[in-house]
């Protein structure tokens, strides 16, 4: 504290080019000490650099500002810092640094739910840190991507991520980077069931976090470890684990993880019939979600909320809170995808881009020796015309859903404006159809993901077997397809959906010799002239929640519930 009396003292005697240098560092030394007065003192040094042009330490403050913000939280002023700093750092040339401060901005876009950018900042960072062999950063970046697809459920994906990037932490002796890793694989290990062996990678995890003297981290371990006794129906140790992650995020200030500990303490205070102390944890979880909006924490709130109103027979708050979590979900995974696909896809295309480029410029050397300029051209040529294959392809990726091999959002959103514009011109109605799987999460919870997954391909591979030849049908998002049926009015739309229905209901599943019960809710609208398309989607989604909330495993038009 005397350096700090010393800087304070001398800052009040000092003008001019002075008074920056110890406004700065009295941001830096408080950093340490209070960050709220070390962001005072930036946004101080910031004020006086602001009638300064092209000052390069400007962009340094801005960077300053969003590390900072960062660790209180405050994740939309963290971004609009980071964004300011990074246009005004366009021409750093430390790369490494640029690299971080890319993963910052990811970082920052992952907490406040935005995959897809999240994802896209992660992939610049890696670039930069696979072309100067960083390999501390290499394995931060692969471990972040692999967040994302965890995040996204692609669990096959980020599993491969983790473990890429644990190998790389093990050869550099990272005992914190290996924790987190280990946490993450238990993770995986946790989402297939294999418990035994997720707890021995989350205790592997807090005796190196231990032995690093990591407390923050400690918080995410003892909740994952939670979820798993949970899972086991050990609720008392379940419930001890949670109300260590709380305590331990509490004590540290840790909004996220405080919000994030107090839901799943929440949903087992609700499995011990624990009302009031579930219903406490969750607003408590809603508010810190809400003040970082950090959606995905409001989203399971909801949910939860749904569940135990549900169990207390409170169905109007019950229904109210599912609407809420269902239009979260739909706001947060809608249109991610397709999104991500296009990035993932932008990201490989410029790899073998660079990759065709150093096989060209090799060859141009070649030819200079061998005196076969020709030859040359015609492996450019071939190169090229592998590489507009490449392009068509990762366009077909882009509008096709991975696992079901259906229309992704995009894409059928897509078919239904151009559905749309045909309908301004000729007057010819169509349907839209959006359908729910009754019940999904008790095949996931029962059977495991791997069950869900095959829930969904065999559902998608009957529907299309179903629908007439004019028909799309795509993946809405989750467990949710939405049909475009051209050509068609409410009574066609609603007898072609009646008829997938009935399908659905009398076929046989068999998920490793288990017979599977699967029903469907369709909700069926059509477009007219007095509607836009988002307006026709909103009324079969109406339909559907309708049905839901009728009993499910039945087809609702839009003029029933008008």
């Amino acid at each position: 504290m005397k350096q700090v009396r010393e800087l304070e003292e001398v800052l009040y005697k000092t003008t001019g080019k002075e008074k920056y240098k110890i406004l700065n560092q009295l941001s830096e030394v408080y950093e340490k000490i209070s960050v709220q007065k070390s962001i005072d003192y930036a946004l101080e040094t910031l004020d006086l650099l602001q009638h300064v042009k092209g000052n390069p330490k400007k962009a340094e403050i801005y960077i300053r500002l969003g590390d900072l913000y960062r660790q209180t939280n405050e994740y939309d002023k963290a971004m609009t810092y980071y964004q300011t700093g990074l246009e005004l750092s366009k021409s750093m040339k430390n790369d490494k640094k640029r690299a971080e401060l890319l993963n910052n901005i990811g970082e920052v876009s992952f907490r406040l739910n935005n995959y897809d950018q999240a994802l896209e900042f992660y992939l610049k960072s890696l670039k930069i840190r696979e072309e100067i062999h960083d390999k501390k950063g290499i394995s931060d970046s692969l471990n972040t991507v692999g967040n994302i697809y965890f995040q996204l459920k692609n669990y096959n994906n980020a599993l491969d991520y983790y473990q890429k990037s644990l190998s790389i932490r093990l050869e550099l002796k990272d005992d914190i980077a290996i924790a987190k890793s280990y946490n993450n694989i238990g993770n995986m290990y946790s989402m297939i069931k294999d418990y035994p062996k997720a707890l021995e990678y989350y205790y592997d995890s807090i005796r190196l976090y231990d032995k690093g003297g990591e407390e923050k981290l400690r918080s995410s371990v003892y909740n994952n470890i939670g979820i798993i006794h949970r899972e086991k129906g050990e609720l008392e140790l379940a419930k001890e684990s949670f109300e260590k992650a709380i305590k331990i995020s509490e004590e540290l200030g840790l909004a996220y993880n405080h919000a994030n500990a107090s839901n799943e303490c929440a949903r087992t205070y609700l499995q011990m019939k624990k009302f009031n102390e579930a219903e406490e944890l969750l607003k408590t979880a809603m508010n810190e979600g809400r003040k970082l909006n950090a959606r995905n924490v409001v989203q399971e709130s909801n949910q939860i909320l749904s569940e135990l109103y549900n169990e207390k027979k409170d169905y109007k708050n019950a229904y109210n809170y599912y609407k809420q979590y269902a239009d979260l979900k739909d706001s947060i995974y809608g249109e991610l995808s397709g999104k991500i696909a296009e990035i993932q896809s932008k990201y490989i295309a410029e790899q073998k881009e660079k990759e065709a480029e150093i096989y060209r410029l090799k060859n141009v050397e070649m030819a200079k020796y061998i005196k076969d300029l020709q030859k040359a051209n015609d492996i450019i040529k071939k190169k090229n015309k592998e590489l507009t294959e490449a392009y068509t392809k990762l366009d077909l990726l882009a509008r096709t859903d991975p696992l079901t091999r259906l229309s992704n959002r995009r894409d059928i959103l897509d078919k239904i404006k151009y559905e749309a514009l045909k309908y301004e011109r000729s007057g010819e109605k169509f349907i839209i159809v959006i359908s729910d799987i009754d019940n999904f999460k008790t095949f996931n919870d029962s059977y495991g993901h791997d069950c869900g997954d095959f829930v969904l391909v065999n559902l998608a591979n009957l529907m299309k077997s179903v629908l007439r030849k004019q028909d799309c049908i795509g993946r809405w998002g989750g467990e949710e397809f939405i049909f475009l049926m051209p050509k068609t009015d409410l009574e066609g739309g609603t007898l072609v959906a009646e008829k997938i229905r009935k399908k659905i209901e009398s076929e046989t599943f068999y998920y490793r010799d288990v017979k599977l019960n699967i029903t469907m809710t369709f909700g069926v609208n059509v477009f007219d002239s007095i509607m836009d398309i988002d307006y026709c989607i909103s009324k079969a989604d109406e339909a559907l929640y309708h049905g839901k909330y009728k009993g499910k495993n039945c087809v609702v038009r839009s003029d029933e519930i008008d």
